[in-house]
């Protein structure tokens, strides 16, 4: 163990923001009439995980490539960097002051997201942060709506972290989450806030 030396990780959707972020973007980028032949389209498998019949990656991808599958990366990129300023309007209060506090202090700061790099990178780049992240599949230009890694989320939380560094050489590990799917990563934690920054 490192004497000195914090880690802090926070989860994104729910905990620094107010809404699930992965519709939110589709709707950004396509408008809800674009949206809602795919949500119609996916939404066996949507219900499905509603229901816990269905494991949310399988819902997530069905979600994702019948509303974007297909377009191009420009195109989605675009729109992320515009989704970035709405996101602003959708933290927690304090929710941003805490990350900002762990930046200052010369933590270790990374936010770990079941949501996709594509629309959470362009948010933390703004602010400085490092970004575990579910990854999205692309041929050439062009997004396939598969997953290009496993689904950020419960156990894959952990072994993404535990892929960029150490949480037993730390002296003091803090975890900021909402969900069961932080559980695990929560557990890394010696200072805990389960679902913090709310009123």
């Amino acid at each position: 163990m490192t004497e000195g030396r914090s880690l802090a990780l926070f989860d994104f959707d729910g905990t620094l923001t107010t809404k699930d972020t992965m519709l939110a973007y589709l709707v950004h980028t396509r408008g809800w009439l674009g949206v809602l032949p795919g949500v119609i389209l996916s939404s066996p498998w949507v219900v499905g995980h509603l229901l816990k019949l269905v494991p949310n990656d399988v819902a997530k991808v069905r979600l994702l490539s019948a509303v974007i599958g297909g377009m191009r990366r420009s195109e989605l990129e675009e729109a992320a960097r515009t989704f970035a300023d709405r996101v602003e309007g959708w933290l927690r209060p304090g929710a941003l002051e805490r990350v900002r506090w762990h930046v200052e202090q010369g933590h270790d700061v990374w936010l770990v997201s079941a949501s996709l790099d594509l629309w959470v990178g362009p948010w933390a780049e703004r602010h400085g942060l490092r970004l575990l992240s579910t990854r999205g599949r692309w041929e050439g230009d062009v997004f396939t709506g598969q997953l290009e890694t496993a689904n950020c989320h419960g156990p894959e939380k952990v072994r993404r972290v535990r892929e960029v560094t150490d949480p037993d050489a730390y002296d003091r590990r803090y975890g900021y989450g909402d969900s069961s799917g932080d559980a695990e990563m929560l557990a890394l934690c010696d200072e805990v806030a389960f679902r913090p920054f709310r009123a």
